[in-house]
């Protein structure tokens, strides 16, 4: 049976077409009349599940009547009927669903005495998440840490459904996808690990597998990133007008192999699945903004999540959450050299929007996975390229459990909730708002800003007596007046899985921050310290 039906009736008269995998979609505009589904409508896809209504849609002919029809076992159990508009786009929003499967889906175009009928089978309703960023999103499978074992690891997971978007820009926002690397399909040892960064995304396979893991119920998942391009190609063009992003300037960056212009990927990778239902998104980008328009990464980079949420919002009608849950990775650790590099502390710092911890106030409903203990000095692929996947969708994936599905459990490392100095005793004094596991003393991996006639200088601040949930530091050699604190404040904090600071339980490690120091937590005043 073909991925995707089409029969057409005019009196004694049928015909059947299907595309195939990496197919232009946009030639079949040119074929049956124009009447199909959206791109990623089609065989062994997800639709979101209750409490929201998966939205279907398509093109046709103007002002003929379509009725979609959803059928289990043959037997239609929901119909919803609309006209094509002057656009020649159609819309329907079906009844919110349980979870489960598989149904198909039904759209018959009827103009007069002509009638165009499509079909998609095996759908399933289940949670749909799309994954996007750069080059560590775009990993595949066959590229991580155990790739032999993930890849024949598939069987239990045939629920959990992907799609991959191909890598396409645009001057222009796009109503549809142009082009697909990978259809709607169920999971196999070549599409996860078609070759090294092209499909499937291993983040995105992975997270979605630990989801289906807890919630025993489909899993749709959809990858749309390109390797090195920066979080402008990813922006629409009035959450960057909004944040003061320059229209020109190059990358001075090598960190920089992909599209840079403004709005290119969001133009078309991103804005044509506006109108899909989904239940949240996670991203992995930031090394090419390391060294181009860091310093508005704070703001770009909150402004990307508020500008998707409501394009989505607004595009599913109403059907995604308005503060769909987002989630995402803080940048790794990779060797820049010899020189010293302040950049990548920097943009991990502005991916928080400078409050060192999410959510917060700027950045509602986010969940953020650390990574700079998972450093891969070995990897093929280059130290910016780290292997162990696996433990960043295991973070990702705890995220997601606590803010998407409101389970009580711990999914961020330890903050120090108050900084106090003793000035007396040469030390200051960490309380955390967490139970800390000091896996190891560091002697350098603390530091503090040392401050005389207005010059200041970032000396070490070796680690000296802890309890469960306070930690000493020693200030010693700090002759001056101590005026702030960083915690893993460089390019390569710790070797991997080997930073001073966990949580007891989690195995999550304590994330970088920069304060001030006050009796306040960091987060509510790191903004001046600099």
């Amino acid at each position: 049976m073909p991925r995707r039906s089409i029969s057409l009736f005019v009196e004694e008269a049928a015909g059947r077409e299907s595309w195939g995998q990496g197919h232009d979609i946009a030639i079949l505009a040119s074929k049956d009349v124009g009447f199909r589904f959206a791109s990623y409508i089609d065989d062994y896809m997800v639709l979101q599940r209750e409490p929201a209504g998966a939205v279907i849609w398509g093109y046709g002919a103007p002002r003929a009547t379509v009725t979609v029809t959803l059928c289990r076992e043959q037997e239609p159990i929901m119909k919803k009927v609309t006209s094509v508009k002057d656009s020649n786009t159609w819309t329907v929003v079906l009844d919110p669903m349980k979870p489960g499967g598989p149904y198909e889906v039904m759209a018959q175009q009827s103009l007069g005495r002509i009638n165009f009928t499509l079909r998609v089978h095996d759908v399933l309703f289940g949670d749909v998440w799309l994954c996007s960023g750069q080059s560590n999103m775009k990993m595949t499978v066959s590229q991580v840490f155990n790739a032999t074992g993930e890849l024949s690891n598939t069987t239990a997971y045939q629920s959990v459904r992907i799609l991959s978007v191909s890598s396409t820009q645009a001057q222009q926002e796009l109503e549809d996808l142009t082009k697909v690397d990978l259809r709607w399909s169920k999971p196999t040892s070549k599409n996860l690990g078609h070759g090294n960064f092209t499909y499937m995304s291993a983040v995105c396979w992975l997270f979605g597998r630990f989801l289906y893991d807890t919630l025993r119920y489909p899993v749709g998942l959809l990858s749309s990133s390109w390797s090195g391009t920066p979080i402008e190609a990813w922006s629409s063009r009035r959450s960057l007008e909004a944040c003061g992003v320059p229209r020109s300037g190059s990358m001075p960056s090598d960190l920089q192999t992909g599209p840079s212009a403004h709005s290119v990927l969001w133009n078309a990778m991103i804005h044509p699945l506006r109108n899909m239902t989904l239940k949240g998104v996670i991203w992995y980008q930031g090394e090419s903004n390391v060294n181009f328009n860091r310093d508005l990464y704070n703001c770009t980079f909150p402004l990307l999540i508020d500008d998707w949420r409501q394009t989505f919002h607004d595009g599913s009608q109403g059907q995604t959450e308005r503060l769909f849950p987002f989630g995402f990775v803080q940048l790794s650790s990779y060797l820049f050299g010899e020189a010293p590099n302040d950049g990548l502390s920097q943009i991990r710092w502005h991916q928080t929007a400078d409050f060192g911890y999410v959510p917060n106030q700027r950045m509602p409903n986010t969940f953020m996975a650390v990574s700079v203990d998972l450093c891969d000095r070995n990897s093929p692929f280059g130290s910016i390229h780290p292997r162990d996947k696996q433990t960043v969708a295991y973070r990702l994936h705890l995220g997601a459990r606590a803010l998407a599905y409101g389970e009580k459990l711990i999914f961020q490392g330890p903050l120090p909730q108050k900084i106090e100095l003793l000035a007396d005793k040469g030390l200051l004094n960490l309380t955390y708002s967490q139970p800390i596991k000091v896996q190891r003393r560091d002697d350098k991996i603390f530091e503090v800003a040392c401050c005389s006639d207005r010059q200041c200088e970032w000396l070490p601040a070796p680690m000296d007596t802890f309890s469960t949930q306070t930690l000493a530091l020693s200030i010693t050699s700090c002759h001056d007046s101590p005026a702030a604190l960083r915690y893993a404040w460089t390019p390569w904090p710790c070797e991997y899985k080997q930073c001073p600071l966990y949580h007891p339980t989690s195995t999550l490690p304590a994330p970088p921050f920069i304060a001030p120091i006050t009796n306040l937590s960091p987060g509510y005043h790191s903004r001046t310290a600099k």
